[in-house]
């Protein structure tokens, strides 16, 4: 399972890179998860590292906060699914941070200051 926690003071959204074998590319881009300050939830039922040992996310707060990373791929508001190179009209580029659950199948990324 991976779970998302937000330890940060204001509401946080949340997008994930994770292995997807059903993608041309093999990974599947997805968000948002909206979390107010102190909230948690499970983004991923299954064994985390079973998927794949690296994922990828990308969070906002609302009061511009940000953690992001040097893997930069296209995301769209509202919500939004796809394969890592889809890219639709009003996308823009976020960097995603790599996240390593290693042999982890229960994984908690708390965001905080």
């Amino acid at each position: 399972m991976l779970r998302l926690c937000n330890n940060y003071s204001t509401l946080t959204a949340t997008a994930f890179i994770m292995r997807d074998l059903s993608c041309p590319d093999r990974w599947l881009k997805f968000g948002w998860f909206n979390l107010q300050p102190g909230e948690c939830r499970d983004i991923y039922s299954g064994c985390a590292s079973a998927v794949n040992r690296f994922w990828y996310f990308h969070a906002e707060a609302i009061d511009g906060s940000f953690w992001a990373g040097q893997f930069e791929y296209c995301v769209q508001d509202p919500a939004f699914q796809w394969c890592l190179n889809r890219c639709d009209p009003g996308g823009y580029i976020a960097g995603f941070r790599e996240l390593d659950v290693n042999s982890f199948c229960n994984f908690t990324l708390t965001l905080s200051a």
